[in-house]
């Protein structure tokens, strides 16, 4: 069977609807800190059945403890902000709320909580509210969860009580690998706001499988819940992020092309089902050039961008797709294990991948790859698994 071609995919974009869909006016002028001469416009697109306006870049805050950087961000017009309990061990939710301050009531805000039982997931919830010194959220989401039995009736229950209470106006799930939880989400009804894994990345794999490739279920499964009303938030839109600061990285050329850090967030903006993005914005400099996607059109650069990019990342980047589940005789999450050596080498956040490499159980965590002869797992977009899989055992451990 025939692979469609990289550029194919860049710039058929899934076939999806790409018609600019502005909203929302003029922004005010950016923070002093900010090397911007104008401030960006910002538009705003429809949170699904919710009927929420939300920026159509949003902040994803987590490494984010710059007071100012919020506060700037707020100046321009991004009224989407979204936050977890355990980003920084809490500290990145108290940064957001002292930002926020009497303008709480002008903002979209999220939280949520990545609990594995009921109990755990209202504690959660009341502990952020205090943290964040907010009487609700605008969407709490039950985070993390890839799979139907991941999710009891008893957390359904704690989201629906939190509705009816005024804690939370709208119930979220977030998940990293849609396609295993699709069919649950849609026939139970319950959520208003998804947010889910979208990126230039998520091409068609290196070896076509037989059955219909991920990029068409993909196509499939955003298109049911678009069509539910169900709100749809986009997450790692940069696809690793990786920003290689040595010269002689094979990276670095791409990455230092004009405009070559928002290329990515702009292949995302393009779909119209998804009413947001959340990329972290640790400084003011991304932060304007972030919001500068918005204004700014899809170019040929871009493309072309994006294909050398996905080139140089097949092998470092798990796109999610799952097909690797079980596949390691010994058990290790590999798909997790790539991801977490991604936050610490193409996010920059040694602790984030750190942390959540901690929270595996002890005999996951004392696997060494290194004591197989031959590794099994063969990852179907070329991601070279025994070695990022071996540089997060020996990262973190």
């Amino acid at each position: 069977m025939t692979k469609p071609s990289r550029r194919y995919f860049l710039g058929a974009g899934l076939a999806l609807p790409v018609v600019a869909a502005p909203a929302g006016g003029q922004t005010t002028s950016p923070s002093p800190k900010s090397t911007a001469k104008l401030a960006p416009v910002v538009r705003y697109r429809t949170l699904g059945k919710t009927g929420l306006k939300v920026s159509e870049v949003g902040f994803g805050n987590e490494g984010v403890s710059d007071v100012t950087v919020y506060e700037h961000a707020l100046d321009l017009g991004i009224n989407f902000f979204d936050s977890a309990l355990n980003y920084q061990n809490g500290n990145a939710e108290i940064a957001l709320a002292k930002a926020l301050g009497s303008r709480r009531g002008n903002v979209i805000l999220c939280g949520r909580s990545y609990a594995g039982d009921a109990k755990a997931l209202a504690a959660d919830l009341d502990t952020s509210l205090r943290q964040m010194r907010v009487d609700y959220f605008d969407v709490w989401y039950i985070g993390n969860k890839d799979r139907p039995e991941q999710i009891t009736d008893e957390m359904l229950a704690v989201q629906a009580k939190a509705q009816k209470e005024g804690k939370i106006r709208f119930k979220g799930l977030s998940t990293h690998q849609l396609q295993n939880i699709v069919d649950f989400i849609v026939m139970r009804g319950h959520f208003d706001v998804v947010l889910t894994i979208y990126n230039f990345a998520r091409g068609t794999p290196r070896d076509y499988f037989a059955k219909e490739s991920p990029i068409q279920d993909l196509d499939r499964n955003l298109r049911r819940m678009h069509d539910a009303g169900i709100g749809l938030v986009a997450m790692k839109v940069m696809a690793g992020g990786y920003r290689p600061k040595d010269p002689n990285e094979p990276l670095y050329a791409i990455r230092q092309r004009p405009n070559a850090h928002i290329a990515a967030l702009k292949w995302a903006l393009r779909d119209q089902r998804f009413a947001t993005a959340i990329p972290r914005m640790t400084d003011h400099d991304q932060l304007v050039e972030n919001v500068r996607a918005m204004r700014e059109p899809w170019t040929p650069e871009d493309e072309k961008t994006l294909a050398a990019l996905h080139h140089r990342i097949d092998g470092l980047v798990c796109r999610m797709c799952g097909t690797c589940a079980g596949a390691c005789p010994r058990g290790l999450p590999v798909s997790d294990l790539v991801r977490f050596v991604t936050y610490a080498e193409g996010y920059g956040d040694f602790g984030m991948g750190h942390s959540r490499f901690l929270c595996l159980p002890p005999e996951v965590r004392s696997v060494r790859c290194e004591n197989c002869r031959d590794c099994v797992v063969r990852c179907a977009y070329g991601v070279r698994v025994r070695e990022r899989v071996s540089r997060a055992q020996y990262l973190f451990s």
